[in-house]
């Protein structure tokens, strides 16, 4: 039992180093409520901790509703097993007491029966601190909740109105028991004894929540910028609408935009709406975008949608990649614990897993479906459709990979117990979109951290080849411990996160060894087969002007090479760098058309070189020189 202050001020009085009073620290209640207050930074964060919620309650299908373009009302519904009287007062009465995971959880039937990790059909839970419901605070004060089980008669309902940590009044006593807000409960008859489910409705949206959703600051800036006659950045290509400011129920028209424009037709709903918002990432590298962002077509509402999908327990898009039994441009590879790297061939038949022997822990859920207004959400990641870029290896490479760690001679207290889990590592081309470059962490399939593009701040400098990898690890047992509570950050010292930081560092090493392996192995016949007599003679027409310039001992000519944009003003030693965007081309033939022009630019460069015209001239000059000279050859060729 917990001493009191005035206890242990009395014991201390004869307390000594070998004789120390001992007692159990306390939380203050503050700590909790101002942590409720602020954890969750965006909207998408909130949504994704209510459809966690849904999953863990044995939910087949969550349905949000946002009242787009306005939002003034969500409402989040699914058909879980809802909540009895008592367990929604157990919830209602102790934030942050969460019974998952416990031995109370069977008791308010949110666990199995002699398993308190798994939800009462045999989910592995997403949730356990309990503050999951009060996320909503980042998107109102006011809701109310309606829940009910199979077979009551009577549903449950609980008005609730938050207090913000802020709220505190100046002088307001610190002793006092703080209060995190006020809620009324009633019973009412329900239609439907076999129904159950909880809806969740979310009243008075915050007016920052609502202008978030609307892009506000998006569209002022876009003004901002149209008033001093800029176009640095484009609007969004897709977006729900400009409301105007005067009249809040109308909608504006922004420039030569549409009033309106969504990736999907009138009509498409579920899948097919999915399915054009994918779509319309891809449709903007068709058009020549080389580097498409969520966050730059589309506007704040679709950005969320789309960082929604990439949350919870879904089915991805074209399917699991360890479910692929076939892929054009695409290699297979397992990443063996020992180190060693094999090569896989699919066959038309037995899936990836069967042919990494990586069995059924990772499996892709049948069972779990979220709809936000007409669109059902997938992941958007494709093992099936790739861009070509500038890259040297055209093909993609996706490594497959188990883990298991037992940590032997450590407390468990300090490992956290066992590790395990599954991973790919794709590398290709480009990555579509540039969000998804990085490593992304799924705990029991769910994640609400973005694709992390350090990859863990991985210690070398590939600075050509990390942009080009997209990388999901699949955690099938442990590293929960070491999620921080708003589970969209990680603590960095606990021992989970340190093995799989390593592990994942060794495995980048492997497969960025295989692709410079593969890389240089295409650059050899590349260079044999390009051998032909046009390039010969170019070639030869440099050699004579050199010699003529140089004389007999005149220096091979310059290397020129070809980088991501990002880093081709930095790059050092002989010869010169060129953004690759300058020779990237798309479409059927881009791999020649590319080829030409990469020999194109090289011989001008060598020539202009010859003459010592390029020494004077700018980096930035020489690749806008270049460019512009390639590209009025090549319309009159």
């Amino acid at each position: 039992m917990a001493l009191s202050e005035e206890d242990l001020k009395e014991q201390l009085q004869e307390a000594s180093r070998t004789r120390p009073v001992e007692d159990t620290l306390s939380t203050d209640q503050r700590v909790l409520a101002r942590v409720t207050d602020g954890i969750y930074r965006r909207p998408a964060s909130a949504l994704r901790e209510l459809i966690s919620n849904a999953y863990d309650a044995d939910a087949t299908r969550v349905t949000i509703r946002t009242e787009r373009p306005e939002f003034n009302r969500v409402s989040i519904d699914d058909n879980g097993n809802g909540m009895s009287a008592d367990t929604l007062i157990r919830l209602l009465k102790h934030i942050g007491g969460s019974t998952k995971r416990t031995a109370m959880g069977e008791e308010f039937n949110v666990t199995q029966k002699g398993n308190p990790n798994l939800s009462p059909n045999g989910r592995p839970l997403i949730g356990k601190i309990g503050i999951g419901l009060f996320s909503v605070a980042q998107l109102t004060q006011a809701f109310q909740i309606v829940t009910k089980v199979a077979g009551d008669h009577h549903q449950t309902v609980a008005s609730i109105i938050l207090r913000q940590y802020a709220e505190q009044a100046a002088g307001e006593n610190d002793d006092e028991e703080y209060e995190a807000g006020k809620f009324r409960l009633w019973r009412e008859r329900a239609e439907d004894e076999a129904a159950h489910g909880t809806s969740i409705i979310l009243n008075a949206i915050r007016p920052q929540t609502r202008e978030s959703l609307q892009s506000v600051q998006k569209w002022q800036s876009l003004l901002a910028q149209a008033d001093e006659g800029s176009n640095a950045v484009a609007p969004p290509k897709f977006h729900v609408g400009r409301l105007d400011p005067e009249n809040p129920e109308l909608l504006q028209r922004f420039g030569d935009l549409d009033v309106v424009r969504l990736p999907w037709q009138i009509g498409d709903e579920g899948t097919r709406a999915m399915e054009r918002l994918f779509g319309a990432v891809w449709q903007a590298y068709e058009q020549g975008v080389q580097n498409p962002s969520v966050e730059k077509i589309f506007d704040e509402y679709l950005a969320m949608i789309w960082m929604l999908s990439l949350a919870p327990p879904l089915k991805y898009i074209d399917g699991h990649p360890f479910d692929l039994i076939a892929a054009e441009n695409l290699r297979p590879y397992k990443l063996e614990a020992g180190g060693e790297v094999e090569r896989l061939q699919f066959n038309g038949i037995a899936p990836l897993r069967s042919l990494a022997r990586l069995g059924d822990a990772v499996r892709e859920r049948d069972d779990f479906e979220v709809q936000i207004d007409e669109i059902s959400l997938s992941r958007p990641i494709s093992f099936k459709r790739f861009a070509g870029s500038s890259a040297t290896l055209q093909d993609s490479l996706l490594f497959v990979a188990a883990h298991r760690e037992s940590f032997p001679g450590v407390d468990k207290r300090m490992s956290g117990g066992d590790l395990e889990f599954q991973a790919y590592i794709l590398i290709s081309p480009k990555v579509i979109p540039v969000e998804h470059r990085g490593v992304k962490i799924r705990v029991n399939e769910a994640s609400g951290i973005p694709f992390d593009p350090s990859f863990m701040d991985f210690p070398v400098a590939e600075t050509q080849r990390l942009p080009r990898i997209t990388c999901e690890i699949f955690v099938v047992e442990g590293l929960d411990g070491a999620l921080n509570i708003d589970r969209e950050s990680f603590n960095y010292a606990h021992a989970h996160i340190r093995a799989l930081t390593k592990w994942l560092h060794s495995a980048l090493r492997r497969v960025i060894a295989e692709e410079k392996r593969l890389a240089a192995q295409v650059r050899r016949e590349y260079r044999a087969a390009e051998k032909d007599r046009s390039v010969d003679e170019v070639r030869d027409i440099i050699d004579v002007i050199r010699h003529r310039r140089y004389g007999p001992e005149a220096e091979e000519p310059p290397e020129v090479k070809f980088m991501e944009d990002s880093d081709a003003a930095s790059g050092d030693g002989a010869g010169y760098w060129y953004p690759s965007s300058i020779v990237e081309s798309s479409g059927p033939g881009y791999r020649e058309r590319e080829a030409r022009s990469r020999t194109l630019v090289t011989a001008i460069t060598q020539l202009l070189d010859a003459y010592g015209l390029l020494d004077d001239t700018s980096p930035e000059d020489r690749t806008t020189l270049l460019k512009a000279i390639k590209d009025i050859l090549e319309k009159l060729s």
